[in-house]
């Protein structure tokens, strides 16, 4: 039998199919042992603990000279250290907070919270991406949306929003279409204005009945098939 555990000048094929098995079992076992919040709501902290770990894992794989014995040191003195901070975390807020991060407004009472976008590098265009991933086609409906630490965003449409359906009382009902960008952060997205067959003359106009003479005051515009203009402020406006 190979030598397979040891460090290894020249893997043989034998060998290195055995190192593979025994990797994979190793592998399994990490992914067993990693707490399932890792596995399905990954923060910056488990993110980078599982990048680690599995670089770790495969190493004997991808160089002969590292043995079974380097492997497990490391492996097993990042697992210690996983559950000492996951049970810190859980006795001390601020600790938790500074490895598994806070949450972020995004959306508070129908405002975009500008600051909070920019800082986590998240534009219009993928705001409103994420909002359609949760169900929600027009920004108009969203009283709340919070990025989680894991990286979801969570959403909480008005109550109005929330009130019983046309499907709950038996009525017929239009269809409904999806609200397209016409104003991004100041400026106007003239192709989806040529969709509704208007101009910026008109627009502007729709503006002024908002009381905005500044296209720059406008952080985000939709609207509808309908022509219904949906506008959110700037926050210094």
């Amino acid at each position: 039998m190979p030598d397979v555990f040891g460090v290894i000048e020249e893997i043989s094929l034998w060998g290195y199919l055995i190192r593979t098995l025994i990797v994979g079992v190793v592998g399994f076992f990490v992914g067993r042992l990693v707490s399932r919040r890792s596995v399905s709501q990954l923060t910056t902290y488990d993110f980078a603990l599982i990048w680690i770990l599995g670089a770790i894992t495969v190493s004997p794989l991808l160089d002969g000279k590292v043995s079974f014995t380097y492997m497990l040191v490391p492996l097993l003195t990042l697992f210690f250290w996983h559950i000492v901070f996951s049970l810190i975390s859980l006795k001390n807020r601020r600790f938790s907070f500074f490895f598994n991060g806070k949450p972020a407004i995004l959306i508070d009472n129908g405002r975009i919270v500008l600051k909070n976008l920019k800082r986590q590098f998240i534009n219009v265009e993928l705001l409103l991406s994420e909002l359609r991933v949760n169900d929600v086609f027009d920004i108009s409906q969203v009283k709340y949306a919070i990025l989680e630490p894991n990286g979801f965003i969570s959403v909480m449409k008005y109550d109005r929003e929330s009130h019983v359906t046309p499907k709950d009382l038996n009525l017929p009902v239009s269809a409904t279409d999806i609200p397209l960008v016409v104003i991004n952060e100041g400026k106007i997205v003239h192709e989806n204005l040529k969709e509704f067959q208007v101009d910026e003359g008109w627009l502007m106009s729709q503006l002024f009945k908002e009381n905005i003479a500044d296209i720059n005051d406008v952080f985000l515009g939709t609207m509808n098939k309908s022509k219904k203009l949906y506008v959110l402020k700037n926050e210094n406006n």
